[in-house]
């Protein structure tokens, strides 16, 4: 008989916890950094402003569409840092106020135009530059931002993300090594070289949520882990993915540790509709985190700056959820399979996909271990379907931002070869064709 001493709280009272002490910490961490001084930021943004300028805005790698980089958006992030001192600590993070002009091609010559109002002793606005406030975020990139632009320009944070992510990734192919096995680790690096994520610390708000979702790695697989203790963590990793992200790949954040935690041994033998429902539970304990964490931010800006930040909030996400319009065309579901067919079938690629994927389908069919085996892996199948249902619910975001939203497919990948390995066997296929060949 438990003890009234060790008895355990409700999980959500729990869960309650685990939300205030992550978005408490978070928020003095980003007090800290606004209340950092601005002339040593600003003082190494005048080499990050001269990188931006020679590589312009939306550099591609080999001139790929899904290669292409974003320093539009981490430049606006390094007009943040630079203007964080306008205002006091409190009213600046809540504001998040940035600089920019109608011609956003130039947005690289603006932070350097803004340095030097700085150094005259003028504010953005009394240079000349339009300000604007990107309140509906959090903005917690700048918890190691402002402190790393204090002392390194914008290429020494690349350098210092390229360390701390290519750390936390050798550090999680370990631990798969050693909980789950080679297979795993090997899925999982491979799913990860498949959406580049070489690439990926060379950007600011490409970075974030890699280092969220392999920190929360590392934790699911340091030890084992219970499933409650699963779900306040997933909570925990929402809070910091809505703090710290700016709708880049936040489903990651999710199904990386989520998969992670299925592949262990004592968990993936299970399986059935009891793991199924743990994993649907996790994905709640996640959202919950993560949309609680954000209505926050709405809420407490609002107050603090007397705009209608709500108001703008739920604007942006109808925006991005609801039917909007992509290059004249609106986004019904119609029209974005007509536009799929047609871009296909224009490249002569439309009949041969359809055809990979008939074949897929038989083959898969074909080799099913057996049914016991589907209800084993059935979890990890619901893992990889996660990003697609994220793009499903965020259509018109998913479709505007394809050439880095693509990157949430690296948990499909992942989760996907787990679930084919454990639920499949190639050499079925030849049995069975055997049986039938001896039949005849």
């Amino acid at each position: 008989m438990p003890t009234p001493q060790n008895r355990k709280l409700p999980f959500a009272l729990r869960a309650l916890g685990v939300f205030a002490v992550t978005l408490a910490a978070l928020f003095l961490l980003l007090w800290g950094a606004y209340a950092l001084p601005g002339g040593p930021v600003r003082a190494h943004l005048r080499d990050s402003a001269r990188t931006i300028q020679q590589e312009g805005l939306y550099p591609a790698f080999f001139g790929f569409k899904l290669f292409q980089m974003d320093n539009y958006t981490d430049t606006l992030m390094l007009m943040e840092a630079a203007s964080a001192d306008e205002q006091d600590p409190l009213t600046a993070m809540m504001t998040n106020t940035a600089y920019n002009v109608d011609n956003f091609e130039t947005l690289g010559d603006d932070l350097e135009t803004y340095l030097d109002a700085r150094d005259a002793g003028l504010t953005g606005a009394q240079a000349g530059l339009e300000p604007f406030s990107y309140a509906r975020y959090w903005h917690g990139y700048l918890i190691w931002l402002r402190p790393l632009l204090c002392v390194i320009p914008y290429a020494g944070v690349r350098v210092v993300q390229y360390g701390v992510l290519f750390a936390l990734l050798a550090v999680t192919l370990w631990l798969l090594r050693r909980r789950c096995g080679i297979h795993a680790a090997v899925w999982f690096a491979l799913s990860q070289m498949l959406v580049t994520v070489f690439w990926v610390p060379h950007q600011v708000q490409y970075f974030t949520c890699f280092a969220i979702a392999y920190a929360g790695c590392v934790w699911v697989l340091a030890k084992p882990r219970r499933s409650d203790t699963l779900c306040l963590g997933l909570v925990a990793l929402g809070v910091a993915t809505s703090f710290c992200d700016l709708l880049v790949t936040p489903v990651l954040t999710l199904g990386l540790p989520l998969t992670c935690w299925l592949l262990q041994p004592q968990q993936r033998l299970r399986g059935g509709g009891r793991q199924c429902a743990l994993a649907v539970g996790g994905c709640l304990s996640w959202g919950v985190g993560y949309g609680l964490c954000w209505a926050c931010k709405w809420v407490l800006a609002s107050l603090v700056t007397g705009q209608n930040i709500l108001a703008d909030a739920l604007h942006q996400a109808e925006v991005r959820t609801a039917a909007d319009t992509w290059h004249g065309m609106e986004l019904t579901w119609g029209n974005i399979l007509a536009f799929v067919y047609d871009t296909l079938q224009s490249r002569g690629l439309f009949w041969p996909l359809l055809v990979l994927c008939l074949l897929a389908v038989i083959l898969f069919v074909g080799s099913v271990r057996s049914g016991a085996a589907l209800r084993r892996t059935a979890p990890l199948a619901l893992a990889a379907v996660l990003p697609l249902l994220w793009f499903a619910v965020l259509r018109t975001h998913s479709i505007q931002h394809g050439w880095f939203t693509w990157r949430d497919l690296g948990l499909t990948l992942f989760a996907g070869m787990a679930f084919l390995e454990y639920a499949c066997d190639g050499r079925r296929i030849l049995y069975r064709l055997q049986q039938k060949g001896k039949k005849q």
